[in-house]
């Protein structure tokens, strides 16, 4: 079967079923245009993962100690975490330990917060103040996408992971017990992302909830897709038209869309 005929297949069945690769959930909004239109990029970016070696394998949420409104701020910090990374796990840039890379960039929901004016200053030079309630718009997090990290540069550490080892569990030998399965190779790993971050990048804060990594094997799914495919239908629950991708999706610092 030829690429072309393929592709033409695949459009029959989302013109008559839909998406390829969400499971049956009751959906009020399944025959809305813009439900439609967000299910077939869901289909488009794991169709891409699919057609390359970079299945994500980790979901990487980051929110900002601090509240973030510059876009391209956002970005900058985007392009630091892919050095970091890079620089931590693969420093000779081995191609064998590439990671795929992609953000998602989502503003937290808006509050509604008290705003204070200064009304008048009085004979007695003390300010009279008057309050009222405005909306401020939520600041930026984003939401990462990780392909593997082979097993090897774990088992056979470089010295950067040796020292983070040491940091981490108190020796620089991996605990036996943490590489008996696939359990316990992916908390180290997790472990490892985690104290990279935290330790390289100044944007992150050092609370539990500045930082959460979640492994596709322990990822329930999400809106109908099951493990990875659900990570992806989270980072892309903002799209439903070509504007929302460039605005939800940092191309400049990311992998699948590129290759």
């Amino acid at each position: 079967m030829t690429a072309l005929t393929r592709q033409r297949y695949r459009n029959w069945i989302r013109e008559r079923t839909g998406t390829i690769y969400q499971n049956f959930i009751e959906d009020k909004h399944q025959n809305k245009r813009w439900r439609i239109n967000q299910n077939h990029i869901r289909d488009t970016f794991i169709e891409e993962y699919n057609a390359s070696p970079y299945i994500p394998t980790y979901m990487i949420t980051r929110n900002y100690w601090y509240d973030e409104y510059d876009i391209n701020r956002v970005k900058n910090d985007n392009k630091r975490l892919n050095m970091v990374i890079e620089d931590f796990l693969n420093p000779r840039g081995m191609n064998e330990y590439f990671i795929c890379k992609d953000h998602f960039i989502e503003r937290h929901k808006d509050k509604l917060v008290e705003k204070k004016t200064i009304k008048r200053k009085t004979k007695e030079d003390v300010y009279d103040y008057e309050f009222a309630m405005e909306i401020k718009p939520g600041g930026f997090h984003v939401h990462t996408l990780f392909s593997q990290i082979d097993d090897n540069v774990v088992i056979r550490p470089n010295s950067k992971i040796r020292k983070s080892l040491e940091k981490i569990y108190g020796f620089d030998e991996i605990p036996i017990s943490l590489m008996q399965d696939e359990e316990g190779m992916n908390r180290i790993k997790t472990d490892l992302l985690e104290y990279a971050i935290r330790q390289r990048c100044d944007f992150i804060g050092n609370s539990k909830e500045s930082i959460d990594i979640q492994v596709r094997e322990e990822y329930a799914g999400y809106d109908g897709y099951k493990g990875w495919k659900g990570m992806v239908a989270y980072c892309t629950k903002n799209m439903y038209n070509v504007d929302n991708i460039d605005e939800v999706y940092d191309q400049v610092n990311s992998y699948i869309l590129n290759f």
